[in-house]
């Protein structure tokens, strides 16, 4: 189930998923979900108006602005896809190490959409899945930007540095600051986890590692700093 009037939106524009049906709730109205009814249509959709707590049953949660899909999984890539996207010219790839929370992992995502990345990496095991929660957390832009999984994302960045890819690696505490970094390209960022960071052989992987200085002690979640990351090495792209 993919829930929330972007993310479903979205879902049938991209056409990525195999849709099965549309749950609206009686009486909702508005010009963007009046848009998900005509794709629904044109798609030949089976659409089915009903109540707001049949949809929270549904999709498992009361954030789902009138509007729940049921449909496939989303696809993604594998290895070789992703080193094949990652040795392109100017190209980025965003690498998240183990990231377990849903809403971190959507918003990361949704981050690397934003700032116009080529793809997101995921390790098949020990992530959180791309999920319905996942989805609405990255509003929908999950279903636009290409996502990979591979089995060993250690194996898989040595395999972009042998393919001249450059890896910088996220870490508190490194000795380069982010602001005095100088990116290259073809880029792989790797973030790490929600409580342990790089793992060491991820981090063994990385050509460089980089920290973002903070001023007010503790440390930033996840997606505020990969959104940080992102910026920085993006800022001189064209507009």
């Amino acid at each position: 189930m993919v829930y929330g009037v972007h993310p479903v939106e979205l879902a049938l524009q991209t056409n990525k998923r195999q849709a099965f049906k549309l749950y609206l709730r009686e009486g909702a109205s508005s010009n963007r979900l009046a848009h998900i009814v005509q794709l629904a249509s044109r798609m030949e959709l089976n659409s089915r108006f009903t109540d707001g707590r049949e949809l929270e049953a549904l999709c498992g949660s009361p954030n789902h602005q009138g509007v729940v899909l049921e449909c496939g999984p989303l696809p993604r890539g594998g290895e070789r896809e992703a080193i094949d996207a990652a040795k392109r010219a100017e190209s980025i790839l965003l690498v998240l190490d183990q990231v377990n929370d849903p809403q971190n992992l959507g918003a990361a995502i949704r981050n690397a959409a934003v700032f116009a990345l080529d793809g997101v990496v995921v390790p098949r095991q020990q992530s959180a899945p791309l999920s319905p929660a996942a989805s609405k957390a990255s509003a929908g832009r999950m279903e636009e930007i290409p996502i990979y999984e591979v089995a060993n994302l250690a194996r898989f960045l040595g395999l972009c540095r042998k393919s001249s890819v450059w890896v910088l690696g996220a870490e508190q505490g490194a000795a380069v600051a982010l602001g005095r970094y100088r990116p290259v390209r073809p880029l792989v960022v790797v973030m790490g986890g929600e409580h342990k960071g790089l793992r060491p052989l991820v981090k063994s992987n990385c050509d460089e590692l980089v920290a973002i200085p903070t001023r007010g002690g503790g440390s930033l979640n996840v997606a505020a700093a990969t959104a940080i990351i992102l910026y920085h090495l993006t800022a001189n792209d064209d507009p």
